[in-house]
């Protein structure tokens, strides 16, 4: 329904596609005392749809040893595709923000967002290729973070251009009515009272068997 009711609203719009790649050369990290990360990467999202890079290995910096470092000495190319909209008397596209996110990916497998930011996709197309050099600040997402940014080039391409309301031009996030889950990612914060001991995760590992059979003998009977 949600899906129709998008269309409704874009009778009257033109619509553009452009490819956008992002090519990754650098992201600082810098943190406190109190935890250093292992390996990032950084997810490129909107919505449910989620791009993510090659997990790197954080190195501290001779200067400061709470500031850290991933260098891709080849860059690491993430590729999009953005739907941008704009009403027939206007020249000016809609706003449409991606997010960058920095993940740490601990020792034991762990997932958690340590800091973000965003782009507006607007003020970089252009129907003519284009290539622009970014230094976007990231807010960090903890405490334990101090600071964060990502150095990369964004490159744009054209696409096509049509109605909005044209099958070919709808724009893949916009239609995801249902939101589906992705890995289970957490914030660093959440994992602050993790339990450390093998007794405790067999304790918890015990309860959700009993949870499972619990649930599975109440399908029988019904």
């Amino acid at each position: 329904m949600s899906s129709v009711w998008k269309r409704l609203q874009r009778v009257n719009q033109r619509a553009a596609k452009f490819q956008f790649i992002s090519s990754y050369h650098e992201l600082m990290v810098e943190c406190t005392s109190k935890w250093q990360p292992n390996k990032l990467c950084v997810i490129w999202t909107r919505r449910s749809r989620r791009y993510c890079s090659q997990p790197h290995n954080w190195e501290p910096t001779m200067r400061n040893p709470y500031r850290g470092l991933v260098v891709w000495p080849v860059p690491e190319n993430v590729e999009i595709t953005v739907t941008l909209f704009k009403n027939t008397l206007s020249t000016e596209f809609e706003d449409k923000d991606w997010t960058f996110v920095i993940e740490d990916i601990s020792t034991t497998g762990k997932r958690r967002q340590i800091a973000s930011g965003k782009i507006n996709m607007k003020q970089y197309a252009s129907i003519v290729p284009a290539q622009t050099e970014v230094k976007l600040n990231l807010k960090p997402l903890s405490k334990k973070v101090a600071a964060a940014n990502l150095q990369f080039t964004l490159s744009c391409v054209f696409l096509r251009e049509g109605k909005a309301t044209d099958e070919d031009m709808q724009s893949i996030a916009s239609l995801m009515s249902i939101q589906y889950p992705h890995e289970d990612v957490g914030n660093l914060e959440d994992f602050d009272d993790e339990p450390e001991t093998a007794a405790e995760i067999s304790e918890i590992a015990n309860k959700f068997g009993l949870l499972a059979s619990g649930s599975a003998e109440g399908h029988i009977n019904s």
